[in-house]
């Protein structure tokens, strides 16, 4: 680049830096810039422009720049730089990158970083060990609280939907029983009931949140990033969301239940957290210790864990979801909750069918033998007899598996096109267009269902099940609820309905059945021997390859046209049944080459049918290790387990070649600023520094500020925080350089809640020579009241513009001492430091904000790894009591505190370990502590302390 600017025209240099000023600077994009705070700050002024950061994209108007240079040797020049790397080096790819950016500027930020304030850690030094014990308590009781309400509203859910598809398919079926000629009475009533229904579920979107849209997925992973979504945990949005997607279900549209269970597990454990409802408007006085956007977080992840896991039946698939596809803050604390809520969620559930289908022989009811997309008990089935697989059918897998991602990355790019198209024409205030459109894609749907049922052929029923045969498959299968099976078999799952007597239709099989029955079908029916056999060669269903097609092609169809309209809809079962649909496809493909070479070997078209579900919903999700387990769980294919990770990670990677998961996708088309764990971002953050991204126009306060500067400071930014500062902010004329000196932070809505409770006001006329510390509060509860006072959960603070038309003038004219409630401490990051540098510590921190340092910071001192650990804080705390002890009169002592740690023995690592000998193991009796520690406990000890 420079040497092209070189051999340019004076006028066309003049050009290229006027262009340069107005977008970027940086690698490829003008002159690399200096090391700003290293080389002083005139050099920083000249490179950064009148608005920095990322503020300069979202108010230019184009992207002039990269249009000027989108064409001829400068493109192709700076495309093959490497320093240049993941620029936006084309107009088009500019364009989306700014029009990204600009939706990103209105989307709020989540702050994980414990509040550090004077008044915090105050109360934080306060607090005694039964308090930390009782917070303990509580968030195990959280977790067991959670698994019990997402196992009731399983259970309720699951209620509702079979009842509306008995009503539908009841309905329907008895008007066809009736007269088995007139089609069109019968499609009527089938029809009507599911636009009836489908109207109720577009309703609850369209009128009452619409946020309750879609699976929740996408946005649940948002919100667990650190990024606020207003609206997405009130108490309407659950309610909109577990009530609609029944409707949803049993209407007949494309969609599953298991997506709105995820976000209505987040609803869950983000409400019960709170202790309290802005919505009702109360709170509890006790417990109040998760009102902090930390806890919330990990509550809002271990409901998710719930609702997946009593959705599907899986309580460690449901585990594993959160972990891999939610969750972007992860720690073992976490995990082990997560784990006991999806244990008791599932158990709940099981407990309360087994109450719904027989509570008098509650106490003798089998457990653990119904899987949640099974068609038999695992007794009757014998999965182990049922599932298997040879060595030379790996490969086979494994194309499986690429088959499986290129779908999902078409699913994804036509579903792209469609949600395009959907929010030009349908976008979300028209409501009744957006409602209007979920009853039309449900008429269609089941108006297809029918006429392809009304149409199909017919086919013999199996001879095992007709009326004449008394046994199934000579006995070998055994019945938890004996001959009747047969015929519960033969009228359930081989219905006639336009048939003769002794037939069933073969495209109503699939076609008029709920969606999650299909799939059962598919995986299962021919487990127990309903087309002959013996326990050792079961016969297997051989669905006609028409209806397989024919299905495969139709779900795909409807499942992308139907995600992401204005009702509640999951991807999880439509995903597992076409890829179902597709694996029958592949095996009786495979059977047919294995039969043509005369071999008699016996192809396993059920695992084809698992594979082929894993494969499909793995290329839509890219998902791997959650996807394994929550099949195998759900299925009982536990023989399958290396085949299922070959094909999974075939579909992920073949997919990704093409396009993001479909959850991704819709993140990033929404324009929420969502931060991607550090090793899978792009090169950009490695060529770029920070002092060329970050914003240095900031609007500070000052740590005794004017109430009316405050509410300007309020009004005319939309700013999350602001640092506190005795200097005015950089570029003022109170300050014309480039620095200031940091105090600490406060944020938005702390801010919000002072002025709203008139928090820390003064006349400095009139109490200037007052300790303002002790206006505050003057007793522990007080101070924990106020600090009750000012959290933002779960009542949010109204904005300023709301609060200001309350403060009067002489309020405006007071003063707000914020030195008590700024945060001290936040975390900062030096201006020439690498970009993904300042990435990692803004994403593992979970930070809404990141101020910038010189180059050269003053330092104090250095701690290293042991300086952090629990055995240095106990001996310092110790030494501190000791200390504390030497000060009073001795009281005879009370016995040691003692610590929460285990008293362990050492063992060293190896031979001759420095600080490891035999003396020190001796002397501290299993502790291996230096010369400091060791003098630190003497002098504890020999002060004669017993502090409590």
């Amino acid at each position: 680049a420079r040497s092209l600017l070189a051999r340019a025209p004076p006028a066309a240099r003049r050009r290229s830096v006027r262009a340069s000023s107005s977008v970027m600077s940086g690698p490829g994009f003008g002159p690399m810039p200096s090391r700003s705070y290293r080389d002083g700050p005139a050099a920083s002024r000249l490179e950064r422009s009148d608005t920095t950061g990322a503020s300069r994209f979202i108010e230019m108007s184009r992207v002039d720049k990269i249009h000027a240079m989108d064409s001829g040797a400068v493109r192709r020049l700076q495309s093959d730089a490497p320093e240049v790397l993941g620029g936006a080096i084309e107009s088009e790819h500019a364009k989306r990158a700014h029009a990204r950016l600009k939706r990103m500027n209105a989307f709020e930020s989540h702050d994980y970083d414990p509040i550090d304030n004077d008044v915090e850690e105050e109360a934080r030094r306060s607090r005694k060990r039964g308090e930390y014990a009782e917070y303990e308590t509580w968030k195990w009781l959280m977790s067991v609280l959670i698994g019990l309400v997402m196992g009731l509203i399983a259970f309720t859910v699951d209620g509702l939907i079979e009842k509306f598809n008995d009503i539908k398919f009841g309905a329907a079926t008895s008007v066809i029983e009736r007269d088995r000629s007139a089609r069109f009475g019968a499609w009527f009533v089938f029809v009507a009931l599911a636009c009836l229904l489908a109207a109720v579920a577009g309703a609850f979107v369209s009128y009452v949140e619409p946020l309750a849209a879609g699976s929740g997925i996408p946005e649940v992973k948002t919100y667990l990033n650190g990024v606020h979504l207003k609206g997405l945990l009130k108490l309407r949005t659950i309610i909109a969301k577990l009530g609609g997607i029944a409707f949803s279900i049993g209407s007949g549209l494309i969609a599953g239940k298991e997506g709105p269970f995820v976000h209505g597990g987040g609803l869950v454990g983000g409400g019960l957290s709170a202790f309290g409802s802005h919505t009702l408007g109360f709170k509890t006085h006790k417990p109040a210790c998760f009102r902090n956007d930390a806890d919330k977080r990990d509550f809002v992840a271990i409901g998710t864990s719930a609702g997946v896991a009593v959705a599907f039946g899986a309580p460690i698939g449901g585990m594993l979801f959160t972990l891999e596809e939610g969750a972007s803050f992860l720690s073992n604390s976490m995990m082990w909750r997560a784990f006991l809520a999806t244990c008791t969620g599932v158990l709940v559930t099981h407990w309360l069918n087994q109450l719904d289908f027989d509570a008098g022989d509650f106490a003798r009811a089998k457990f653990g033998t119904h899987r949640d997309f099974g068609l038999y008990t695992d007794d009757e089935a014998n999965y182990s007899r049922i599932f298997w697989w040879y060595f030379w059918e790996v490969p086979i897998f494994a194309a499986v598996g690429c088959l499986g991602g290129l779908a999902g990355a078409f699913f994804v790019n036509v579903n792209v096109k469609i949600t395009m198209w959907r929010q030009s024409w349908i976008p979300v205030k028209n409501r009744a267009r957006r409602h209007l459109e979920v009853v039309f894609i449900c008429f269609v749907t089941a108006t297809l269902c029918f006429v392809l049922t009304a149409a199909s052929p017919c086919r013999r029923v199996p001879a095992p099940l007709r009326e004449e045969t008394h046994e199934i498959a000579a006995g070998d299968y055994g019945f938890e609820y004996g001959v009747h099976t047969k015929d519960a078999i033969r009228t359930q799952f081989f219905r006639q309905l336009y048939c003769d007597d002794g037939e069933y239709s073969a495209y109503g099989q699939l076609f008029f059945s709920p969606l999650s029955q299909s799939f059962k079908y598919l995986l299962h029916l021919g487990e127990v021997g309903e087309f002959g056999g013996d326990a050792q060669n079961p016969g297997q269903h051989a669905f006609d390859m028409d209806a397989l097609i024919l299905y495969w092609l139709i779900m795909f169809t409807l499942m992308t046209w139907t995600y992401g309209i204005g009702a509640p809809t999951g991807l999880f079962v439509p995903s597992l049944t076409v890829g179902a649909a597709m694996g029958q496809i592949v095996g009786r493909t495979v059977h047919a080459a294995v039969a043509s070479t005369g071999s008699t070997l016996t192809i396993d078209l059920h695992t084809y049918a698992v594979i082929g579900a894993a494969a499909s919903l793995g290329g839509a999700t890219r998902m791997t290790v959650s996807i394994t387990l929550l099949v195998m769980e759900t299925t009982g294919a536990m023989q399958l387990i290396i085949p299922l990770m070959i094909t999974i990670f075939f579909a992920k990677t073949v997919g990704d070649k093409y396009s993001y998961g479909i959850y991704d996708t819709h993140i990033k088309i929404r324009g929420a600023p969502f931060l991607n764990e550090p090793e899978l971002t792009g090169p950009g953050l490695d060529k770029l520094r920070v002092n060329e991204v970050m914003a240095a126009n900031m609007v500070s306060l000052k740590p005794i500020a004017k109430v009316r500067d405050v509410v300007d400071a309020l009004t005319r930014t939309s700013h999350g925080a602001f640092p506190i500062s005795e200097d005015d902010p950089p570029g003022t004329p109170g300050n014309p350089g480039e620095t200031i000196e940091l105090h600490g932070s406060i944020t938005r809505g702390l801010l919000l809640k002072m002025l709203t409770h008139r928090v820390s006001f003064f006349n400095p006329a009139i109490e200037g020579g007052r300790d303002r510390r002790d206006a505050l509060y003057e007793t522990a509860t007080e101070r924990d009241e106020l600090l009750e006072k000012l959290k933002q959960i779960p009542f949010k603070s109204p904005g300023i513009e709301a609060i200001a038309p309350s403060l009067s003038r002489g309020d405006m004219e007071l003063s707000m001492d914020l030195t008590r409630f700024m945060q001290r401490h936040p975390f900062i990051v030096h201006a020439d430091a690498r970009l993904s540098r300042a990435y990692r510590l803004f994403r593992t921190m979970g930070l809404r904000h990141l101020y910038v340092t010189p180059s050269k910071p003053q330092i104090v001192g250095v701690v290293t790894r042991k300086d952090l650990t629990e055995e240095t804080a106990a001996l310092t705390l110790g030494e501190k009591a000791a200390d504390r002890s030497a000060m009073m009169d001795d009281d005879g002592g009370h016995g040691g505190t003692g610590g929460g740690a285990y008293d362990l023995p050492f063992l060293p690592y190896y031979q001759n370990n420095p600080n490891a000998g035999e003396e020190e193991i001796e002397a501290t009796e299993g502790g291996a502590f230096n010369e400091v520690a060791n003098e630190k406990v003497s002098h504890r000890n020999g002060s004669g302390g017993g502090l409590s």
